[in-house]
């Protein structure tokens, strides 16, 4: 368990490293010409950066160097390094939405990639990557292999001939960070070093659409933690957000953060970066731990339907009396 010193991961939702990374989310855009046996024409690439948020840290900050790109048939990637310098980004800076751009107009051969890769910088005390909690504590994050392997997206990609494809990625914040007993050497002012194990999920950027909303503040009392949870499917009985899901179990595909805007009289949630299709949307003001098979009580979970490049609304109040 973490104490209340270490970082309390909740339910998790993605928005602006979709990849909601690095939530969490990555975003591509790519375009390219040339196929068959033809030799390759070349396309361009546009990498960004999206993410989904977490409890109980004001910054997650990963310093990435590079992408790697490795295309099908060939023995060698391609890697991408970050000009001029390697950059850091506060991953909870990029959310609803938000993105970071890492590579613009970058040329890639077309045809078909089996798999890309982040190269993050990730030395012992030394200040690139790091997390800071609410309490002001400053302590290491830790990827391992973040430099040797960097973190990998197994999904391939398609950069057609004359054509372009988008893809986000989000970091799944909630479910990837991690404080393991016994990892010493965090930063100063911190005795706990924090691990970062990428749950990362990939969308094609041109076929997505977002679900938003209002919560009545009367459903947010003052011991709620308030968090909207997205499932895939319809008919789905919301359940808690687990590291490693039971058979029986139904994860969420992401879960929403909840705030409210200075003059407004409800709470809203953003939820961007989802495949067309059906959804079950539930709200839910209980304490959800990854680590744990918490039980949750949830409102009345609504069906909602997204479509490309429209949001869809499912708003939340209390029953009618």
């Amino acid at each position: 368990m973490i104490n209340d010193n270490q970082l309390r991961m909740t339910g998790s939702i993605i928005y602006s490293l979709i990849w909601t990374m690095l939530v969490s989310t990555v975003l591509f855009a790519l375009t390219g010409c040339g196929g068959g046996d033809d030799p390759p024409g070349e396309g361009r690439v546009r990498v960004s950066v999206t993410d989904a948020p977490i409890d109980d840290a004001s910054s997650v900050v990963v310093q990435f160097s590079g992408v790697a790109f490795k295309r099908e048939g060939e023995a060698a990637e391609t890697v991408q390094t970050l000009s001029p310098s390697p950059r850091q980004l506060d991953l909870l800076e990029y959310q609803e939405g938000r993105a970071a751009l890492l590579l613009d107009n970058v040329t890639l051969p077309a045809g078909r990639y089996e798999w890309l890769r982040l190269i993050v910088d990730n030395q012992t005390n030394v200040r690139d990557s790091y997390l800071v909690l609410n309490t002001g504590e400053e302590c290491e994050l830790r990827v391992p292999s973040g430099a040797e392997s960097g973190l990998k997206l197994n999904r391939g990609f398609t950069l057609p001939a004359d054509g372009s494809v988008a893809l986000t990625i989000d970091f799944d914040l909630r479910k990837s960070i991690h404080a393991p007993p016994g990892q010493e050497g965090g930063a100063p002012d911190c005795s706990q070093a924090y691990l970062m194990r990428p749950t990362l999920r990939v969308v094609d950027d041109a076929n997505v659409g977002a679900i938003a909303g209002a919560i009545d503040s009367a459903l947010v009392t003052e011991a709620c933690l308030p968090n909207v949870y997205i499932f895939s499917g319809s008919g789905i009985t919301p359940d808690d957000l687990e590291e490693a899901v039971v058979a029986a179990d139904v994860d969420p595909l992401l879960v929403a953060s909840v705030g409210i805007e200075n003059g407004a009289t409800s709470y809203r949630y953003h939820a961007a970066f989802l495949p067309p299709g059906p959804y079950t949307v539930a709200f839910s003001c209980s304490d959800d731990d990854p680590t744990l098979d918490d039980v949750l009580t949830f409102a009345p979970a609504q069906p909602v339907t997204v479509q490309n490049n429209l949001i869809a609304t499912a708003d939340f109040a209390p029953p009618a009396p």
